[in-house]
């Protein structure tokens, strides 16, 4: 998925554009770059392209030749009165997706002022614009290169350029880091769709971001059961990071299988590695958001009974002297527990402990909506895509349970 959405109108800067991507493709990458005459394919639906295109960019540039404020449609009404005129909703749908709109004047356009817009597209006005000119066209177009990858960290595997001796915030792979998992709190489904590239360092990352997710979650949960240094002690931290760092990834790899035959029965040509891609990244933000809310809820029941986690957890393994013979009597004693101990500052962590799982399933069903717009599915298709996967994970646990006993 592209990080630059080019939107232009054919008949004013059609050229321009053209010659402008060309640049933008040599510096970045095709995978970066939207153009609609070259991104979507024969057959795909214009305007569904479009609109997925835009809700997964980093920034949308707005190339404004001579004839873009006044271009008329075969009746005489200017087109960007129209509705549904295509470059209109383009940059109505950016600014309220609150996508940067950059306005690129080629030709010697000039910037039109609000009152020359429609309401909608009003802010617009207000945006920074950029010009090439047609005199200096390459250097205008590397000050624009260098701005792309400077102020919106759009990576590129070419050099930075820096054109302008005032721009020089490049930023390094940390920074990149930094606002990728930014990214990836506030708009998780932008920052997915774009990895969806196909290149291998993409799925890396997706690998990485989700081992280190189930490594630090893995962590906090001994964290909350008091267990964290008794392992360290003892030697055994290392070995149950490998065990249940293996346990998890088997289970991710189970629910991208499923995934993924689900996908491809409900018509949907679907390839493993892009299910596996969203499912790292939606797995470990799911897993490290239910460690996070674990670890505050059982520091406050800590603070009211230092001993109490350790008791809870003898009891329901069933290694307390006289516990109850089933699992589900034993877990009433231990809620008991809990309810009793959690008093003042116990009660305040568990409601902020309750209040992270609940983001974090929030965050989370924002995140499945990754596999739609990857996918560029529509949400029926999706929603059976969804139930299709969840019917099959319940056969294969029914099946195991049914071989357990």
């Amino acid at each position: 998925m592209p990080d630059i959405f080019l939107s232009y109108r054919r008949r004013d800067s059609a050229s321009a554009t053209g010659r402008l991507a060309d640049r933008l493709v040599e510096h970045f990458g095709p995978e970066r770059v939207f153009h609609d005459h070259a991104s979507i394919l024969a057959g795909e639906d214009f305007a569904a392209a479009i609109r997925r295109a835009i809700n997964l960019s980093t920034v949308v540039l707005a190339v404004i030749g001579p004839d873009w404020l006044e271009a008329r449609d075969e009746h005489g009404t200017r087109r960007l009165d129209d509705p549904n005129d295509f470059v209109r909703l383009e940059i109505a749908d950016a600014l309220e997706a609150g996508l940067p709109v950059l306005p690129v004047l080629v030709e010697g356009a000039a910037m039109p002022t609000a009152a020359q817009l429609p309401a909608v597209l009003a802010d617009f006005a207000r945006c920074q614009a950029v010009e090439l000119s047609e005199s200096r066209w390459r250097y205008d177009s590397d000050r624009l290169i260098a701005l792309l990858q400077s102020r919106y960290a759009i990576e590129s595997e070419q050099p930075p350029l820096l054109s302008d001796p005032d721009e020089k915030l490049v930023l390094s792979w940390p920074g990149r880091l930094a606002l990728d998992l930014l990214e990836l709190a506030t708009h998780p489904t932008r920052l997915i769709g774009r990895r969806q590239t196909g290149r291998a360092i993409d799925h890396l990352r997706a690998f990485a971001f989700l081992v280190v997710c189930l490594a630090l979650g893995n962590t906090l949960l001994l964290l909350g059961l008091d267990r964290y240094l008794t392992l360290r002690e003892s030697g055994d931290f290392v070995g149950f990071q490998l065990f249940a760092g293996v346990l998890e990834l088997f289970v991710v790899t189970l629910v991208s299988v499923a995934l993924t035959v689900a996908w491809r029965l409900v018509g949907s040509r679907v390839e493993f590695r892009q299910i596996t891609l969203i499912m790292a990244f939606i797995g470990g933000g799911a897993v490290l958001g239910s460690a996070v809310g674990w670890l505050v809820w059982s520091l406050g029941l800590m603070l009211s009974d230092p001993t109490l986690i350790g008791r809870a957890t003898e009891l329901l393994a069933g290694r307390t002297a006289g516990a109850p013979v089933t699992l589900s009597e034993r877990a009433v004693l231990v809620g008991n527990m809990v309810q009793a101990a959690a008093q003042g500052p116990a009660r305040a962590a568990m409601v902020f402990a309750t209040l992270v799982w609940a983001g974090t399933l929030l965050w989370t069903a924002i995140a499945w909506g990754s596999f739609r717009l990857s996918f560029g599915a529509s949400r029926l298709r999706a929603a059976g895509a969804t139930l299709l996967c969840a019917g099959l994970l319940g056969a294969v646990l029914a099946l195991s349970v049914w071989l357990a006993g």
